[in-house]
Formats: C-alpha cells, structure tokens, sequence
C-alpha cells in the first residue's frame, strides 16, 4: 500500500501516463495544409471519429501491450543477418526498395510517383499519430525492464500508432495492383512478406500494424485513395 492506494494501481497509472512525446512543426504543418483533402473527407465521412473512438491502442498497463512488447523482443533477438540488412533497407530506403519491386512486376515507376502517392495520406496519419501519442516499444519496454533492443533507430519522428511504414506499403501496392490486376496475387504476397519488417526491426507494435490496415480498408471502401488522383499528380497536371 502506498497512500492508501495499491501499490499496482500506481504502476498501472504511471505506464498509461507514458507518451511518445511532442508533436512536430513537419506534422503541423501537414496536417493544416491536408494537401490532398483526404483527411478531411475523413473527418466528414466519420473514419476519423471511429479510429479514435472505437479503434484506440491498448493500454500500455494492458496484457495485450505486455504480449506484443513480449513478442519484439523475441523476434528483434531472433533476427539473423538477412532480417537484419532488410530492417535497415527499409527504415532508410523504402521509396528505393518498391521502385526496385515496381521494376520487376515490369512497371515503369519512379520514386518521385510514389512520393506523391504516399504525400496525401500523411497529413491523416500525423494528425492520428499525435492524438493517440502512443510511446514507441523501446520507451515502454524500458519501464517494464524488459530487454528490447531495436534493429534500427527510426528518424520517423513521430509516435508508433498507426504504422506510417504499413500504410506506405498498402498505398504504394495498391497502386501497383491498378496498373497491373493480373500481378494482383503476387503483390498480396509481397505485402504478406514484408507487413511485420517494423516489428521485426522493434518500433512498431503489432496492433500499430493492424490499425494502419484497418483504416486502408475504409479509405479504399469510401474512394478516398484512387489511382491517379493525388493532389500532387493533378498539379503536375494543370501546370
């Protein structure tokens, strides 16, 4: 007892307290300028309001959170070379690495394509991001004394919930998947292959993954992402 309270109930307390941090100016500046609109459709459809209501992360004080922080640091001790290599490839050069993917699906893709689809989606991601705040693994796991030691560092700046890098991947093969529907089974199983790379790498939660996925399923099933009608690409466009 301390206080006349549980000794747990403060321990419980304090991990939920934990956050990732502040959020950025980049992540301000985005959000205000929602190039492509999207995030506000979000918000007008309702998308928005039912992540943050209905699709929060779990507790940090939570069994689930114990679990997934359990699991990183099984898989991050478990990596070999390879999974190594590849954590880093795509922490430092993911946009490179689907140019490479485009290229052997026989797509003709350049970075500066994919930027532009992926530029349209930040601005509902960062403004997630910073409402939910969610502590990254590594800050968690060092109040639970757990031994978690990610592959690499992200420079994403940002707090883990939703995964930034999972929606990238769904929105870059989802483009893929329209210019090339007969290659639709092998780009399902590319994304199969590489969905759990953040996890692996320890910076990403399990369930940050899966939120990401679920909110690409309602940005698909209202039209909010189509191929061919980023901002960016229709300013190219007009000029």
């Amino acid at each position: 007892m301390a206080d006349g309270k549980p000794v747990n109930n403060i321990i419980s307390m304090n991990l939920d307290d934990i956050k990732y941090g502040n959020d950025t100016k980049e992540h301000g500046d985005k959000v205000k300028a929602d190039i492509g609109g999207i995030l506000k459709s979000a918000m007008e459809i309702g998308i928005v309001k039912d992540i943050l209501d209905n699709h929060k992360f779990p507790l940090n004080s939570s069994e689930e959170t114990k679990k997934e922080l359990k699991y990183l640091v099984e898989i991050t001790k478990n990596a070999d070379e390879d999974d190594i290599n590849f954590c880093k490839l795509i922490e430092n050069n993911h946009y490179d690495f689907f140019v490479i993917v485009a290229k052997k699906l026989g797509l003709d893709v350049t970075k500066e394509q994919i930027l532009k689809w992926v530029a349209d989606i930040d601005p509902l991601l960062f403004y997630l991001k910073d409402k939910f705040n969610r502590a990254r693994p590594y800050q968690l796991a060092k109040e639970l004394n757990l031994e978690l030691y990610p592959i690499i560092r992200t420079d994403a700046n940002s707090a883990a919930y939703p995964s930034g890098h999972t929606m990238d991947f769904l929105v870059i093969l989802y483009h893929f998947g329209k210019m090339k529907p007969e290659a639709a089974s092998e780009i399902n199983e590319l994304y199969h292959k590489i969905k759990k790379v953040r996890e692996l790498s320890g910076v990403h939660y399990p369930s940050d993954r899966q939120v990401s996925e679920y909110l690409f399923k309602e940005l698909i099933k209202y039209k909010l992402i189509r191929h061919g009608n980023s901002s960016k690409e229709k300013e190219t466009n007009e000029k």
